[in-house]
């Protein structure tokens, strides 16, 4: 317990320098634009270039790796119908175009962009394979479901296209994801000095994603936010209830202990920086979905140390 805790608190002062660079002017907002970029472009693909193919292929992986991508769609599914439910049918959103938004922001999860770090920092390398397999699956769900669910409640509607497609395949992650597990199944390898650059670039991953979100944490208008009380219900809802929901339907499956962890601490991730991105370039309210995110990386510093332990303490890890 002590050793997951002070983990999990040198991660958090992480944060904590990115927030106080941000105040004091020295990392203003807009240097996350630049810092994302390399997060996005080199360390988290090299990361997940390493993480992947440093795997040997066995029958054990490979059932797990079956196990977690089904569980993935699964996962994703169950909780965009959930979310669905709770935002058309208990809660009313107001105003009613916003309802696509909050059903979008309900199922999404941070797994890639916070997910791998702290995953990384925290369990073995084993777990943080699947827990790539699940960020990759939330590329897919980010453009293949968010795209039309953000449209509803409003007068435009839009399906699924072949650019949509393109646009998931060419993502950094998804696309190193792919690739790494292509020569994964291939039994192919990188050579000793190659494969120590890319590990060494991905090792970045970590302080760099913290840095960001400590930035963009700095950079929130917080007693906006806590005065609009449906993203305060949605970011609690949401925050506590996946992960106790998701242990409740795994825990009893004769599932994989590594599964299982993955999609429940995968549960426990604030609202996916890219649905910002995606609702602002499909002309929705960017502004609420940015402010989720920021609400629910809040409340995440409570609740992803306290499920971590949680799932050692009970899987004995």
């Amino acid at each position: 317990m002590i050793i997951v805790i002070e983990k999990i608190m040198s991660i958090f002062m992480i944060i904590a320098v990115g927030f106080l660079a941000n105040r004091i002017g020295f990392l203003p907002k807009e240097a996350s634009r630049y810092m994302s970029n390399i997060l996005m472009y080199i360390t988290s693909p090299c990361l997940i270039l390493a993480s992947i193919t440093a795997k040997e292929l066995n029958p054990q992986t490979m059932h797990a790796t079956i196990e977690l991508l089904i569980g993935s769609v699964l996962w994703f599914a169950i909780f965009t119908l959930m979310g669905y439910f709770l935002f058309t049918k208990v809660i009313k959103v107001k105003p009613l175009t916003d309802t696509g938004v909050f059903i979008y922001m309900f199922a999404s999860v941070s797994n890639g962009f916070m997910g791998i770090p702290v995953t990384m920092a925290l369990f073995d390398d084993h777990i943080l394979y699947l827990m790539i397999l699940h960020s990759t699956v939330l590329s897919v769900y980010l453009y293949a479901v968010g795209i039309p669910f953000v449209h509803i409640g409003t007068p435009r509607s839009k399906g699924l296209s072949k650019e949509t497609f393109f646009t998931i395949i060419k993502m950094p992650g998804t696309f190193c994801a792919v690739i790494a597990i292509i020569m994964f199944m291939a039994g192919i390898q990188f050579p000793a000095l190659v494969f120590k650059s890319i590990d060494m670039i991905g090792q970045a991953t970590i302080p760099i994603s913290m840095l960001i979100v400590g930035i963009q944490l700095g950079g929130s208008n917080i007693r906006r936010i806590i005065k609009n009380h449906q993203l305060i219900l949605l970011s609690v809802i949401k925050m506590f209830s996946l992960p106790v929901l998701t242990f409740l339907i795994v825990n009893w499956l004769p599932l994989d202990v590594s599964t299982k962890i993955t999609l429940i601490f995968g549960g426990a991730f604030p609202i996916a920086v890219g649905t910002v991105a995606i609702s602002e370039a499909e002309g929705e309210n960017a502004l609420v979905a940015a402010e989720g995110t920021t609400l629910t990386t809040l409340i995440s510093l409570v609740v992803l140390p306290v499920t971590a332990a949680l799932l050692i303490g009970y899987y004995g890890l």
